[in-house]
């Protein structure tokens, strides 16, 4: 079997890279059988997997997307004798002579419409529903997707199919305080802080947690430290800092190494994260991992992957989202029990079954 998968996105940054990244590499250590074709478009990316010997990589030098995925794609899927084309980022080559495979992170387009701008509306109003009843087979990562899913766009149960994430082995229990110290003097981290971790958008609730910590400042003195990047429409949130004069109460680090991440969520107090919706939330999982509570949002997808693991919280009301961060600064009970809950849950999950049961929903496809 020939698997294409369309890599576009595979240097660009965020959490469906991460998510792109963890499987290919799960893929590629358990099935040695089968033939990969990588499509990327940028010449930078070739020799990314060159140690694979079932893999091969092909550059489509085309910048426009739509055009990239809709001619580039279904032409090297011809020439390639391509069996199945997956595309782990939200569409499909419509008229690519192979079977298609395509995953939806999360119904975020549906379900907070209004967040995006017209164009974006437009487009998923059109073409989502279109992929979805071209497809052979779409991913999702919860059951409460699922359900949604074939609401909003009355597919058939059948088609879509339900994967979890995990978190990457890297994020875990880090004794060896020597190293944690040194990451603590590199991004002159604070002695207690708070962490956030996510690219800003309006979905991640960011002046949410901005509103909370000017309430929690007068009770308990601590920082909020930021790792991600500005996304798209932050400039509120900018502007909130300042109204708020949270200047010096916040570190905006920015996009770190991944390697140094799992210390930042060793030395937190807590995680905070939330978000007005998440398809998955994979930091979550990478903050438990790692023993750090976690403060998270009470929707939909969060509760089924947390399994009452973590705190959550009305996304909505910056005070029970600053309550409920007190509650873990203020009690030492609740913060090891949540702790041991959240390593407890993080069992569920694993790369290399999320890679087994792609696998087999490739090897289902193909014989269909």
């Amino acid at each position: 079997m020939k698997i294409g998968i369309m890599l576009r996105h595979l240097n660009k940054l965020g959490g469906i890279v991460v998510y792109t990244k963890n499987l290919i590499e799960n893929l590629l250590e358990i099935d040695k059988k089968n033939e990969y074709i990588f499509l990327y478009n940028t010449n930078s990316l070739i020799g990314t997997y060159s140690k694979y010997k079932n893999v091969k990589e092909v550059v489509i030098n085309i910048q426009n997307r739509l055009l990239w995925d809709q001619i580039g794609v279904p032409r090297v899927v011809r020439s390639e004798k391509i069996d199945i084309i997956f595309n782990p980022k939200l569409s499909i080559p419509l008229f690519a002579p192979s079977k298609k495979v395509f995953n939806i992170v999360g119904l975020e387009q549906f379900v907070l419409r209004k967040v995006y701008g017209w164009r974006n509306q437009l487009y998923n109003r059109i073409m989502m529903p279109i992929y979805c009843h071209f497809a052979n087979a779409i991913i999702i990562m919860t059951n409460i997707g699922k359900v949604r899913l074939t609401k909003y766009i009355n597919l058939k149960e059948n088609k879509v199919e339900v994967i979890y994430a995990a978190s990457n082995k890297m994020f875990k229990v880090i004794k060896n305080t020597e190293s944690a110290l040194k990451i603590k003097q590199k991004y002159n981290l604070p002695e207690k802080y708070i962490l956030f971790v996510g690219g800003l958008t309006p979905l991640k609730n960011f002046s949410n947690i901005l509103k909370a910590l000017k309430i929690i400042k007068k009770e308990f003195p601590i920082k909020l430290v930021v790792v991600g990047f500005n996304r798209w429409k932050y400039d509120k949130d900018m502007e909130l800092i300042e109204k708020l004069k949270l200047e010096n109460d916040i570190m905006m680090l920015g996009f770190i190494p991944d390697d140094d991440l799992p210390y930042l969520y060793n030395s937190a107090e807590l995680f905070i994260f939330p978000s007005l919706y998440e398809g998955f939330g994979m930091p979550v999982l990478e903050a438990q991992a790692c023993g750090c509570p976690v403060v998270s949002s009470k929707t939909e997808c969060i509760e089924e992957i947390s399994k009452r693991s973590a705190l959550l919280v009305n996304p909505y009301d910056h005070k029970e989202i600053a309550q409920a961060i007190l509650d873990i600064l203020n009690n030492e009970d609740l913060r090891d029990k949540l702790v041991a809950a959240g390593l407890e849950n993080i069992k569920r999950f694993n790369w290399v079954e999320t890679a087994r049961q792609t696998l087999e929903l490739f090897e289902k496809i193909y014989q269909s």
